[in-house]
């Protein structure tokens, strides 16, 4: 069962982090402007429907992109937006990093359909 209390270990120090912390804050100042909120939430979407087209083995959409990159623009014109944009890219990055060292360690055993 020690794999699970680091994993709580892991919880608490992510949980504790200045990047998760900064999101917190940069998502409690958007929660006071829906405006902001509608915002982000429209830009969040529309990557995550890209990023499920590209994974799904969907070519990429160019016009798709462009508007996606055009949202993030007008984002950087709103303080609140673009503040918990750029905390949330943050702490995805760690997340990120995370799942890559988990994933080295251990991944091997986890693909099936890897080298033969």
């Amino acid at each position: 069962m020690i794999s699970y209390d680091k994993a709580h270990d892991l919880s608490k120090v992510l949980s504790s982090s200045t990047e998760y912390q900064a999101l917190s804050v940069a998502r409690k100042l958007l929660e006071t402007d829906e405006s902001a909120k509608k915002m982000v939430k429209d830009f969040m979407v529309k990557q995550m429907e890209l990023q499920m087209e590209v994974m799904s083995g969907k070519p990429e959409d160019k016009a798709k992109t462009e508007a996606i990159q055009k949202m993030l623009e007008l984002l950087k014109y709103n303080p609140k937006a673009w503040e918990f944009i750029q905390a949330h890219f943050r702490f995805q990055q760690i997340m990120a990093d995370v799942y890559k060292i988990i994933n080295d360690a251990v991944g091997e055993g986890m693909d099936l359909f890897g080298k033969q």
